[in-house]
């Protein structure tokens, strides 16, 4: 009986991450299209590796793209002109991926999610936006 309880722990902490960080990386295609719309949105170029995103597996036309520091918490110096740390949501409609917010923190003063009229709650939470 004790095994079986064991068992059905390390079953439930096996599952947890995969639920808790259910976002995935974007596929080549959608980095690519996600890196454009990303300089479209500052104005300039950035180089490709100075960025992470994040595609919500809840809902693929949902995204995030952030600056990518390294394991050292270190931005590369060709990065430097450009870096921030927020996150920039984008929105995959009509073949493109548009710009939805940006910024550090998407919560109200009053702790509520200021992305709550512009996005589903499961994608919020899947992003972990809020």
């Amino acid at each position: 009986m004790r095994f079986v309880k064991v068992l059905l722990v390390l079953a439930a902490l096996g599952l947890y991450p995969a639920v808790a960080l259910a976002h995935r990386a974007p596929t080549k295609r959608e980095r690519a299209a996600l890196v454009t719309a990303f300089d479209h949105y500052v104005k300039a170029p950035v180089v490709a590796k100075c960025l992470r995103e994040e595609v919500s597996t809840v809902n693929t036309t949902w995204a995030w793209v952030e600056f990518g520091f390294n394991h050292k918490g270190q931005l590369p110096a060709v990065c430097a002109k450009f870096a921030s740390n927020g996150q920039v949501v984008f929105h995959h409609r009509a073949g493109k991926w548009r710009w939805i917010a940006a910024g550090s923190d998407f919560r109200n003063g009053n702790g509520s999610c200021s992305l709550s009229p512009k996005m589903p709650a499961k994608v919020i939470k899947d992003l972990g936006l809020c």
